[in-house]
């Protein structure tokens, strides 16, 4: 569907392009040569193509402000929520590891001792 709108906005262009080319070559004066017609056609071409960069640009440089715009008032805070998430995680991993992990280490690692202190005394595997 998309390539159909695209192919119907080409064939206008080139249709617009030819029309235009045409209606000003009529409109130039029967005392110049048709290569100065279209010497005269390609200059008006060449300045309404110029004066559509220019427009082109300008609606890039202003997508551009819009993008930064948008990055500052929205994404930077998010991140820096993002970052404050994060050390808050880190936090709470840390505070558990200390307080939740480290007592169940200690007390395996003392019953392995006594494990090992047992099969010493007694001589089994």
């Amino acid at each position: 569907m998309r390539k159909g709108w695209l192919y119907l906005i080409v064939i206008g262009l080139v249709v617009l392009f030819v029309v235009l080319f045409v209606v000003l070559y009529l409109l130039g004066s029967s005392s110049e040569s048709a290569l100065q017609k279209i010497t005269e056609i390609s200059i008006i071409f060449l300045a309404l193509s110029m004066i559509l960069v220019v427009v082109l640009l300008g609606a890039l440089v202003g997508a551009v402000l819009w993008l930064v715009f948008l990055l500052k008032d929205k994404v930077i805070p998010l991140l820096e929520q993002l970052t404050l998430a994060a050390a808050r995680v880190r936090g709470t991993a840390e505070f558990v590891g200390e307080e939740v992990a480290s007592p169940i280490i200690s007390a395996y690692s003392t019953l392995a001792g006594v494990r090992a202190m047992i099969k010493t005394v007694t001589g089994k595997k």
